[in-house]
C-alpha cells in the first residue's frame, strides 16, 4: 500500500504533467481582424479565422446609431479570454454606441456559424453575414 502511495505522489510532481496555466493561449501573439459594423451591413460579410489559433477581434460602429453583432454559437463555441471580453459576450452579442470600439480576444472553433444583427430591421436589411472557422 506504501508502495502505491509513493508511486502515485511521484507520479503526480512529476515534470510530465503540465500546468494549469500552459494549457492557457498565449494571447500577446493573437492576430488582429478588423469587423466594421455598418448601417445595414458588417465589412468583411464572411469572417475566416483558423482553428485553435488565438485571435483579436475588433469590433468598431462606424453608423450614428447603436448597432449589435450577434453570432451566439460562435461565441458559445469559442475559448473566450476571461474577463472583460467574456462579460461583453455572455449573451452572444455585442452592443456598440455610436464611433464604440471593441476588441475581444479568443480561440475560435472549427464550424460555420451565422453572424446577424440582433435588431431585426437590420437584419431584414442586410446586416447578416456568416463565420468560418476552419
Amino acid at each position: 500500500m506504501r508502495l502505491l502511495l509513493l508511486l502515485a505522489a511521484f507520479l503526480l510532481a512529476s515534470p510530465l504533467a503540465a500546468p494549469a496555466h500552459a494549457q492557457e493561449p498565449e494571447w500577446r501573439q493573437s492576430a488582429d481582424f478588423d469587423v466594421l459594423l455598418e448601417p445595414y451591413g458588417f465589412e468583411p460579410e464572411t469572417l475566416r479565422l483558423e482553428a485553435g489559433r488565438p485571435v483579436r477581434l475588433r469590433f468598431v460602429n462606424s453608423g450614428q446609431a447603436t448597432l449589435t453583432f450577434s453570432a451566439p454559437g460562435f461565441f458559445r463555441a469559442a475559448r473566450v479570454r476571461s474577463g472583460a471580453d467574456g462579460e461583453a459576450v455572455r449573451d452572444g452579442t455585442i452592443r456598440l454606441a455610436p464611433g464604440e470600439r471593441r476588441t475581444i480576444v479568443l480561440v475560435p472553433a472549427r464550424g460555420r456559424y451565422k453572424m446577424r444583427s440582433a435588431n431585426f430591421i437590420h437584419r431584414l436589411l442586410g446586416m447578416t453575414g456568416r463565420i468560418v472557422v476552419e
